[in-house]
């Protein structure tokens, strides 16, 4: 799995009031109800759909909220704190708690109630959080969030109970960034045209190539399996007894990965993020299949040459890649002193305007439907990531996904080194996955 996923929320817990913003008791308590109605969506005399903002709940008196979030969202997080203390008179303080280490630690100091009131997680640990108990669904604002977030987004942070729990934020995921003075939109237009083009590109020598992505890690290389008719998981990812890494479509996602070695002279373990990152600044990479994450790094201002980007484009079999994705969200946590009040921030920062201020401050981009109409996101690089969220597999979140990383690490070297043959290497993985997930139990 891609390790970097950008953003996690964090927050300060306070030292200057008698109780902690989370409560001290073991057992989380049930937020109270509240009779404020959400505001149902009207039609417009167009005829077209108009949304509606939802209407808020209502916060507990003397409320207090402490966010954890990683390093690179503290302004963000506390510019929009001092807006909501503006708007509402609840005070937010943040602490840096990265997504990766938020649930452990709302674990061990929620029932101590020194835990953050929202936070944030990656969408695999969402089902760890709920069976754990340390996060309230999201059902003040659940209508309001299937409205208004794509589809991948709200699946991704709904649980294998069929509950909503997240507030999503962002979506991550990979495309094809190229260098403008480099390569033509044509020669974009299929895996063939890159092949033609980098074999006319590449000169080793000089280390310059036509395409490069990072070749070890499953992340990447799913999207060829996904694409051509494999999965990891029956049933959306939730059923570990039935595996697809090695059915007829997974195979030939996989062999056409490694027709890709003819315009890809390298071994596995030299296609790394640094070395193509570095080789792509310095303009010798041409197109580099790469993340969301970039989109702060790959400006004008910055390489000295104009980047493009493009969906990953068909394969032969005239299908396209279907690249892996991951969700950001705010949860609430369940040992929150003022849930209500915990509630109306996660939402409050998932909003239209929040999502403005988030990409103008930070560059992410929020998982919100009808971005590309807005003003504020006409950007190339933007607008085809959003091409590619139409097109996109959430990572599976349930238990026994670690025995997929695990297996299908061997995979490439042994296909693309050693030019293996790839059924019966897909064959071992999955043997392989069978067994780590019978050794879990």
């Amino acid at each position: 799995m891609k390790k970097k996923l950008l953003m996690t929320l964090v927050a300060m817990a306070m030292l200057t009031v008698p109780l902690a913003a989370c409560g001290s008791e073991d057992k989380p308590k049930e937020p109270e109800k509240t009779t404020t109605e959400q505001t149902e969506t009207t039609k417009t005399t167009e005829g077209t759909t108009e949304e509606q903002p939802a209407a808020d709940v209502t916060p507990e008196a003397g409320a207090k909220l402490v966010v954890w979030a990683a390093q690179e969202q503290k302004d963000y997080i506390e510019a929009m704190g001092k807006d909501f203390e503006a708007k509402y008179g609840i005070k937010v303080e943040y602490q840096k708690v990265s997504s990766a280490d938020a649930l452990n630690k709302i674990q061990k100091d929620g029932p101590a109630g020194v835990g953050a009131d929202v936070f944030m997680l990656a969408h695999d640990q969402v089902n760890r959080a709920a069976q754990a108990g340390v996060v309230f669904p999201n059902d003040f604002y659940a209508e309001d969030t299937k409205a208004n977030f794509v589809d991948t987004a709200v699946n991704a942070v709904t649980g294998t109970d069929g509950v909503l729990y997240g507030y999503p934020r962002n979506i991550e995921t990979y495309l094809l960034f190229y260098n403008k003075n480099l390569v033509k939109p044509e020669d974009l237009a299929t895996w063939d045209s890159i092949k033609a083009f980098s074999k006319a590109y590449n000169n080793p020598a000089e280390k310059k190539f036509g395409i490069m992505w990072k070749l070890d890690d499953s992340y990447f290389n799913y999207a060829f399996i996904g694409g051509s008719g494999g999965y990891v998981f029956g049933k959306n990812n939730t059923d570990p007894a039935d595996i697809g890494l090695n059915n007829e479509g997974a195979v030939e996602g996989m062999k056409f990965m490694q027709s890709m070695k003819e315009v890809m002279p390298f071994k596995v373990a030299d296609a790394t993020s640094d070395v193509k990152t570095d080789l792509f600044q310095k303009g010798k990479l041409a197109i580099d299949l790469d993340g969301i994450w970039q989109l702060g790094s790959f400006t004008k201002e910055k390489l000295g040459f104009d980047v493009g980007a493009v969906p990953l484009p068909p394969m032969p079999n005239g299908k396209s890649p279907k690249p892996f994705a991951g969700v950001q969200s705010y949860f609430v946590s369940a040992f929150s002193q003022y849930p209500n009040a915990a509630r109306l921030f996660a939402h409050y920062v998932s909003s239209q305007e929040a999502a403005v201020k988030m990409y103008q401050m930070t560059g992410v981009v929020s998982a919100r439907k009808g971005l590309d109409a807005d003003p504020a996101f006409q950007n190339d690089l933007v607008k085809a990531f959003m091409e590619q969220f139409k097109n996109v597999e959430p990572m599976p979140s349930i238990a026994e996904t670690g025995s997929f990383w695990t297996a299908m690490g061997p995979v490439y070297p042994a296909i693309w080194d050693n030019n293996k043959d790839v059924k019966a290497t897909l064959d071992k993985a999955v043997t392989d996955m069978k067994t780590l997930i019978s050794q879990a139990k």
